[in-house]
């Protein structure tokens, strides 16, 4: 009975949903993928990640084939106990993706494309054969940050037996504890969520005496890091061209005193990757010509 007592409204609601349906209705067009440059040793790596160390004094560790995420209460994995010499280190990542998103704008014409579902995966392991990796459970946060400008400054000797490198300020990615101490470095950031690791799964830990990259044996493998699509990283992909802005770098910071992530960058078959699925979206004239239209349309259908 209502359909029939009022069908301009019946038609006004028909035309919104298709208005919406055509925004909503994005479609996955393919999926992308950007790794790490490959290798210990690998002059295109020292620029794309970077290590830094809270020690005295502050320094860097990468270009050496793993990288590490650590609290300041992680356990050096050596049968011994006690925790790694030096107790806490964030993670930079670098990515380059200004020629995919030429290549993706070149294919689906700029703005009527975006990203889904992106994700940062990489191979992890407990096994450790340098006191500079801790092991154990516990969360890190993932940032998008704006300062693209940061490498690995490979400065020499922290005077310590790490084969560690010493921190020089305005290269190096900033060691932060917190969030505003990233912002001031950052310049802006963006929370992309935390991510849980639980070293202890499967529960019978393994032989750690010597350094493996088969990720099939017990508390390693590949993790998983889901990222949001918070809107200044989606823009950061979305603006990045290979002739200016090509970089979008991601920020990784332990929240548990107890965590111990070592992850490969280098001997393994698996460096850092960061992934999305790109989506349709709809053409900006095509939705606000049916927009506009919807008055006129709704004021035909009264008369």
């Amino acid at each position: 009975m209502m359909l029939w007592q009022n069908p301009n409204r019946i038609f006004s609601a028909a035309l919104l949903i298709s208005a919406t349906a055509l925004y909503a209705g994005a479609g996955v067009l393919t999926t992308e993928s950007i790794a790490l440059p490959y290798g210990p040793g690998n002059s295109l790596a020292a620029p794309a990640y970077d290590e830094v160390i809270n020690t005295s004094p502050l320094s860097t560790w990468g270009e050496k084939g793993a990288e590490g995420v650590e609290g300041s209460q992680s356990i050096y994995p050596n049968g011994s106990g006690g925790y790694v010499n030096n107790p806490a280190s964030i993670l930079a990542l670098k990515f380059n993706v200004g020629s995919l998103t030429d290549s993706l704008n070149s294919t689906y014409g700029a703005g009527n494309w975006t990203i889904s579902s992106p994700t940062l995966t990489f191979q992890y392991t407990y096994y450790a054969n340098n006191p500079v990796f801790g092991a154990g459970a516990g969360t890190f946060e993932t940032y998008w940050v704006a300062n693209d400008s940061w490498q690995f400054s490979n400065a020499g000797s922290a005077g310590n037996s790490l084969g560690a490198s010493k921190y020089v300020a305005g290269t190096d990615a900033a060691f932060a504890a917190n969030a505003t101490d990233l912002a001031t470095w950052a310049g802006s950031d963006a929370d992309l969520g935390s991510t849980t690791y639980n070293w202890l799964s499967p529960a019978n830990n393994p032989n750690y005496s010597s350094w493996s990259t088969d990720k099939s044996l017990a508390n390693q493998g590949m993790l998983t890091d889901n990222l949001s699509t918070a809107s200044a990283f989606v823009t950061d992909i979305l603006s990045a061209s290979a002739t200016s802005n090509p970089n979008v770098s991601l920020y990784l910071m332990p929240t548990s005193n107890t965590l111990g992530l070592c992850i490969f960058t280098g001997g393994g078959n698996v460096t850092p990757t960061l992934s999305f699925n790109v989506i349709s979206v709809p053409e900006p004239a095509a939705l606000a010509t049916l927009l506009a239209a919807l008055p006129v349309m709704a004021y035909r259908r009264r008369r």
